[in-house]
């Protein structure tokens, strides 16, 4: 358990080091910008409530996302937000489909394909689509299956605006017992990204707690913040 601690460390610092990186469209908690390529197998017609508060400077955002698995390795998730920044608020929805095409524990890495809806209401205004995302995951079993490592690329093409391209990279292990080490580097156009944090699990596989710090570059602007999360898995109707 110590030598995955330190190798986990180790591949944490050297993920930082490599790229400073997005808050990109999809994700999948804990991250912010990346999206999961494992397939979980027993995520089989069940559903997943993630919740999370971050605070980026001075603006403040809440959101909630319900996921619904038809199978381990296609689901559907709808996530409304809410942000608060100079005194204006302004409301955010998506609608996210992810399709898998092989089993990470068969063949020690996963791969497919995630796709996504985003819209935006300001203040007096109606709900407008803002652009639409495409992206594509890859995962990979790391440290002899102890850690997991995520890469993506994407393209998002904003409604009226040239497109952006998007990349993350991140990776997440177990340090101890049900407490995981996460972190991410993402950039979508001119934006660039660095978050990482802690999941402690609660409840293993159904409920956990996230505590992390983000710090957003865009230009020649920067803002730090921290992100709290509470998410539940394997919930069935």
């Amino acid at each position: 358990m110590l030598r995955h601690c330190k190798a986990l460390a180790g591949a944490l610092l050297a993920l930082f080091a490599a790229l400073l990186a997005p808050a990109a469209c999809a994700d999948d908690r804990p991250f912010l910008a990346t999206t999961s390529a494992a397939a979980e197998e027993d995520d089989d017609q069940v559903w997943s409530i993630e919740t999370t508060w971050q605070r980026l400077g001075a603006a403040r955002g809440v959101s909630v996302a319900v996921e619904y698995a038809f199978n381990p390795t296609t689901s559907l998730q709808l996530e409304l937000e809410r942000d608060r920044a100079d005194g204006s608020t302004l409301r955010g929805a998506s609608l996210e489909f992810k399709h898998l095409f092989n089993h990470i524990a068969r063949d020690g890495f996963g791969w497919g394909i995630d796709a996504e809806l985003l819209f935006e209401r300001a203040a007096a205004q109606g709900w407008r689509r803002v652009g639409v995302a495409l992206t594509a995951p890859l995962t990979f079993q790391i440290m002899q299956g102890a850690a997991l490592l995520h890469v993506n690329a994407g393209v998002f093409k904003p409604s009226g605006a040239p497109r952006e391209w998007m990349r993350s990279v991140a990776i997440q292990g177990e340090a101890w017992r049900r407490t995981v080490l996460f972190a991410e580097a993402a950039a979508q156009g001119e934006q660039r990204l660095l978050h990482a944090g802690v999941r402690w699990w609660i409840q293993r596989e159904k409920l956990a707690l996230d505590v992390s710090v983000q710090r957003v570059r865009e230009g020649g602007q920067r803002e730090s913040g921290v992100v709290l999360g509470l998410a539940w898995y394997d919930l069935s109707w």
